[in-house]
């Protein structure tokens, strides 16, 4: 989702190939053989195979530096964007998961009803420090510049409009999805993927 909006808003050509997570396809043999883990997106790219969706951002962005979605190496906000994608997908994403799939990790009803607790939790305290930080700087993740960290945290904001704990509940993750909902990019990944975001 985040790998499908960034192709879009990089306006570069790709093919888009799904992988219907419902018929367990990330499952096959054919498809652990490029990624181990089960998982999806994985990136094709003259010869190279990258899996993880904040590598995915990272790797296409250092591609693309004319596109100003990522802070120049020697910038100030270089070392807050690699913070905020890694603890966005070590932190906050972990959270989402835990809530979203609690069987992944405890197979009894009790013990997945307390990681649903206990990561409905964590996700309000990982919300209420983006949005503090917006609070002190934003509208973006990187205060003025929109960046890659950006497209990452409305992916995993899109997953829990069904969670008891969701992003679109605080005024100023709210105000950040509403600006990037008003982009081509998002909006043409949303077309593409079937799906909506009602704020």
């Amino acid at each position: 989702m985040a790998t499908h909006a960034l192709l879009e808003e990089l306006d570069v050509e790709y093919q888009l190939v799904e992988i219907d997570l419902s018929r367990q396809m990330q499952k096959t043999p054919e498809y652990l053989a490029i990624n181990p883990n089960g998982k999806v997106p994985t990136l094709f790219h003259n010869d190279n195979i990258i899996y993880e969706s904040a590598a995915i951002l990272l790797y296409l962005l250092d591609q693309h530096p004319e596109s100003s979605l990522s802070p120049m190496t020697t910038s100030p906000l270089r070392g807050r964007y690699y913070q905020s994608l890694l603890w966005m997908s070590n932190t906050l994403q972990e959270a989402a998961n835990r809530w979203a799939h609690p069987e992944q990790y405890c197979d009894n009803d009790a013990g997945q009803k307390s990681l649903k607790l206990h990561a409905s939790k964590e996700l309000k305290r990982c919300w209420d420090v983006i949005e503090n930080d917006l609070d002190k700087a934003g509208p973006w993740i990187l205060a003025d510049s929109l960046s890659g960290a950006d497209f990452h945290l409305f992916m995993i904001a899109y997953w829990s409009r069904r969670y008891e704990s969701r992003a679109q509940d605080y005024p100023k993750l709210q105000q950040l999805l509403k600006n990037l909902l008003k982009r081509n990019s998002i909006q043409t990944m949303l077309k593409q993927e079937g799906l909506s975001f009602e704020l």
